[in-house]
Order: structure tokens, then C-alpha cells, then sequence
């Protein structure tokens, strides 16, 4: 998939029911994390993700994750410094006879205030069934 004009190369997002419930709509209806992912779900949906948008999770976190082969989007997604996006997606690379897609694994706060966990905590969980260091 490649956006007209730009040459630039977009992968296709899937984001399953479950993923999104689980990782978005736990936040209320208007608060700043869901309208943030809801703006950004429909581009997605629409255009797919730009490889120049994502970069690789750590494969083994200072916080005790293990997300070896995620990549990670900060949201809003731009060319905004990071310290200016709060949240982000964790995805999943796939591939199937449409060729290779983005699945969503986790979404929340990147750097939350203690107690909350991270995007990349719920991306762990997600993945290995556990939180880290549970």
C-alpha cells in the first residue's frame, strides 16, 4: 500500500473488536487517551501506517517487558517531538494473501504516573498472559 504522490510506504492496520475494547474503551467516552485513538483509528483504518511512523519496541524493557519483534506508534500520530504525544499503540507485524499488515496488541500512556500501567506493560500482558515481574 503506498500513499499517491508521496511514494511513501503504508502498511494496513487491523484492529481486532477485542483489542480495541480491551485497550481503548476502558477510558471514558471524551477523555484525552480515547479521543486521541478514536482520530487516529479512522486514518488508520483509511490509510494504513507509514513505516516512517514506527519504530521497534525494546526487546527486553528496563520495566521487565519483553516485546521482541512490536513496533511501537506515538500518538498523536506527527512529527511532533515524543514528550508532545503522551500515548501510543503497540502492533503486532502479520502477513496474510493481502500481504503484510499491522495488528494492534495494546494502547495507553506511554510514561503514566505511578500506580497506571504503561502501554508497553499491557502490551506484555497481552502477549505473555501476565504483567512483568507478576
Amino acid at each position: 500500500m503506498t500513499t499517491p504522490g508521496r511514494g511513501e510506504r503504508r502498511v494496513a492496520v487491523r484492529i481486532g473488536p477485542g483489542a480495541w475494547e480491551e485497550e481503548v474503551e476502558r477510558f471514558d467516552d471524551r477523555s484525552r487517551p480515547r479521543t486521541a485513538a478514536e482520530r487516529e483509528r479512522r486514518r488508520l483504518e483509511r490509510e494504513g501506517l507509514s513505516l516512517t511512523d514506527l519504530e521497534r519496541c525494546a526487546e527486553l524493557g528496563p520495566d521487565g517487558t519483553r516485546l521482541a519483534d512490536l513496533v511501537k506508534v506515538y500518538v498523536p500520530i506527527s512529527h511532533a517531538p515524543p514528550s508532545e504525544r503522551p500515548f501510543g499503540f503497540v502492533f503486532s507485524p502479520g502477513s496474510s494473501e493481502q500481504g503484510l499488515y499491522f495488528a494492534l496488541v495494546a494502547f495507553g500512556e506511554r510514561h503514566p504516573r505511578p500506580g497506571v500501567r504503561s502501554v508497553y506493560e499491557r502490551a506484555h500482558r497481552r502477549l505473555h498472559g501476565r504483567y512483568p515481574a507478576q
